[in-house]
């Protein structure tokens, strides 16, 4: 198949590149926000060799094109500025919901080929152990299992690296956000104690490895904090001063505050789904099914 062939047809459905405010994409979808959804050929798209599906929500105009979606993405890109950054000022906002969604969304997508690779990767080696075929205590089983837990125990770098990009602030310090978390001295306090504190103020110590939510809210606060810190301090002093001070703001900030509310917002949400379940079938699958999609993020 032709993916320049198809990536332009695309764009000549969704009413052309005038017609498209940015366009992102996840695993398997084209993600266009259009500046008018009258102008789109559904039909026409649906029919079209390649594309399996349209699908209208969160105020996307979302083309369905499988596996291959990123070699389409591409070729897109090169014919029409339509990419994530082509994003106009007036184009329109979405209810807080969605947007939100959308976020998260976003964040998740750029790593869901290495969750999905990693998965794979522990389910093989639970199955060789179980087979008898790979001997849990080996160097082969650790040397295999570091590469499939990485990835999960590590997300609270790779989330602040992803979502800070989707907001516009520097994905790096994002990274170093999420990586404080996990840094050997910071952890090792775990080991000694339950708390510490911070210039005095008390610090209860957790474990945020493969954590979300934390690092979800640290990073949400550092991009609204960096856009601020730029407008107040001198442009040649920007450069070192703007990530030096958002480190040492919201580190604290998140081990303080941030950390134990979302690390308790996501014990509350296993512990309760654990009680339902021993209460009544029925109603977890209700409760569940009903909020699975956000459940799936996070």
């Amino acid at each position: 198949m032709s993916y320049n062939g198809l990536a332009k047809d695309i764009v000549r459905l969704v009413g052309g590149e005038q017609n498209v405010s940015s366009l992102v994409h996840c695993a398997t979808r084209l993600r266009f926000k259009l500046k008018y959804h009258a102008k789109a050929d559904r039909a026409a798209l649906q029919n079209l060799n390649g594309v399996l599906s349209v699908v209208e929500s969160g105020g996307q105009f979302q083309v369905v094109v499988g596996s291959h979606v990123a070699d389409v993405y591409k070729e897109i890109t090169k014919i029409a500025n339509v990419g994530a950054a082509a994003a106009s000022s007036d184009e329109p906002k979405g209810s807080i919901g969605a947007r939100i969604f959308e976020v998260i969304s976003r964040s998740f997508s750029p790593l869901l080929g290495a969750l999905a690779g990693a998965g794979m990767l522990k389910a093989l080696l639970t199955i060789l152990t179980m087979a008898g075929l790979l001997s849990a205590k080996s160097g082969t089983y650790f040397i295999l299992s570091a590469a499939g837990n990485a990835v999960f125990y590590f997300l609270p770098i790779f989330l602040g690296i992803t979502l800070a990009t989707k907001l516009g602030a520097n994905p790096y310090v994002g990274g170093t956000i999420g990586a404080a978390l996990l840094e050997p001295n910071f952890t090792g306090l775990l080991a000694a104690a339950k708390s510490t504190d911070f210039i005095g103020i008390p610090v209860i110590l957790m474990d945020y490895s493969s954590s979300v939510f934390p690092v979800f809210i640290s990073v949400s606060i550092y991009t609204v904090l960096e856009k601020f810190l730029k407008k107040i301090i001198h442009k040649d002093l920007q450069m070192f001063l703007v990530p030096m001070l958002s480190i040492a703001i919201i580190v604290p900030l998140t081990v303080i505050a941030f950390g134990p509310f979302g690390v308790n917002v996501g014990n509350a949400i296993g512990a309760a789904i654990d009680f339902l379940s021993t209460k009544s079938g029925i109603l977890t699958g209700a409760v569940v099914g009903a909020g699975w999609t956000f459940l799936t993020l996070f």
